[in-house]
């Protein structure tokens, strides 16, 4: 039973003494609100605080309960880190004891509030303290000698509100590392996952085309530096500017050129005849393209002499030899050299077509440009029969000389262009200074040769 005298709350305790027969009350001081340094509550906040206290508990409990269940939290548990993830690691997991200590007591303390409330047995002073007092008592001796940069001194009082921040702030800190952690590897892993599939193909194909065990060794020890980086240090691959995965985009051109020469090799152990066979009528594609644009440009040096034609060479010969060389690497088993040579014989060829065409292209630009010279002046000369000038002295002389570099043969095109040049020129002044009854209108959106080869009336 509770009473106050004199400010301090009394409680009297009915207890049977042994062997008296009889009950006696015992009357124990618990505190005063004087030693608590705070009024006592109505019994209306200390409901509304103990609610409180309770919701702040649940989600405490709900957050632990979420740390509890993720996976990246789990798997740290389990592993062994290195390096800055071991580093951040010890000192979440310092964290992380606290939050469990601190929580553990936290909940005592609570459940002493609803036990005492429910009973009807704690005073209005006794539950003020608990709930807003230094009610949470933390001490050195909860502290494991392990944990770092957490030190507690002797024994240390804390409320209820303080101990939901600290709480708190262990919770953040643990899902900050963990957050961190997850997000590396959320990056690192499928890359990882892919090099390491990329690995065991290159290792099978090998077998297939009898590459020896070691001549990859040098692979396979800077995929397994990155796998270990990977799994037990992520965050060392945490920059500023985000996850960097430089180290395995680099193994993994690497290992995809590794394994498209051993396709190559593969390909040629099981279909040398065919792929060779290939190669060869390529060869012959190409002998003939170029063939077509080394007898353009005898025709170009024929009928043209400026600018000079371009060359055109001829690897054709080369490349038949390379495919006859190939035979000898065949004999000896050495596949992946073959299938390397092929792909280098491939692109050979292919950029040789291309190489071949574009040549083409420039020798029968050289032609069009003649033959467009050609056009301009007859339309010019068609433009000075209808203007009535044509027989102009200066215009006939203007006109011989354009006519004689454009159809001597072989012809110079810069000369004939600025012969040409000349002859519209002096047909332009004539429009101007001739009576002319019979001037039309130069449509502007036609083209020059539909003006009369630009001419303006």
């Amino acid at each position: 039973m509770w009473f106050g005298v004199g400010g301090y709350t009394l409680f009297l305790d009915i207890e049977t003494r042994p062997g008296r027969g009889r009950s006696v009350g015992v009357i124990r001081q618990v505190a005063s609100a004087a030693e608590f340094g705070m009024p006592p509550m109505s019994w209306e906040g200390i409901d509304h605080a103990l609610d409180r206290v309770l919701g702040e508990a649940d989600r405490i409990s709900l957050d632990l309960a979420d740390l509890e269940r993720h996976g990246v939290y789990r798997l740290l548990q389990d592993a062994d880190p290195m390096g800055l993830t071991r580093f951040r690691w010890e000192r979440a997991d310092g964290h992380v004891r606290r939050l469990w200590r601190t929580r553990t007591i936290f909940d005592t303390v609570i459940d002493r509030a609803v036990r005492s409330r429910e009973s009807g047995g704690g005073s209005q002073t006794e539950l003020t303290h608990l709930l807003t007092g230094e009610s949470v008592e933390l001490s050195q001796a909860d502290t494991p000698p392990r944990e770092r940069g957490l030190p507690l001194p002797k024994a240390e009082n804390i409320t209820l509100a303080e101990a939901t921040a600290r709480m708190i702030a262990d919770h953040e800190a643990i899902t900050e590392v963990v957050s961190a952690v997850e997000t590396a590897w959320d990056a690192l892993y499928p890359r990882l996952g892919e090099l390491e599939a990329m690995w065991q193909e290159v290792g099978t194909l090998a077998d297939m085309v009898e590459v020896p065990e070691d001549e990859y060794e040098g692979l396979r020890e800077d995929l397994a530096r990155v796998g270990e980086t990977v799994r037990r240090d992520p965050l060392a691959l945490v920059t500023e500017k985000g996850v960097d995965t430089s180290a395995l985009d680099h193994l993994r051109a690497a290992l995809g050129q590794t394994r498209g020469e051993l396709r190559d090799a593969l390909r040629m152990r099981d279909s040398y005849t065919e792929n060779v066979g290939r190669l060869a009528s390529a060869i012959d594609d190409l002998d003939q393209v170029v063939r077509r644009a080394r007898e353009l440009r005898v025709r170009v040096m024929a009928k043209i002499s400026t600018p000079s034609a371009i060359e055109v060479p001829d690897p054709v010969p080369d490349l038949r030899e390379a495919v006859t060389r190939m035979d000898v690497l065949r004999s000896r088993r050495e596949w992946r050299g073959s299938g390397a040579r092929l792909g280098e014989l491939q692109r050979s060829v292919h950029e040789a077509g291309d190489d071949a065409r574009e040549r083409e292209r420039e020798l029968t630009g050289l032609l069009r440009r003649r033959a467009e010279l050609r056009g301009r002046l007859d339309a010019f000369r068609a433009r000075a029969v209808r203007l009535g000038v044509a027989e102009h002295e200066g215009l006939v002389e203007a006109y011989g000389r354009a006519h004689w570099e454009l159809w001597n043969a072989p012809c110079d095109l810069e000369a004939a262009t600025v012969a040409l040049s000349a002859y519209e020129g002096t047909l332009r002044r004539l429009s101007r200074t001739e009576p002319l009854p019979d001037r039309t209108r130069v449509d502007e959106g036609a083209s020059e040769v539909e003006n009369g080869g630009g001419v303006s009336r």
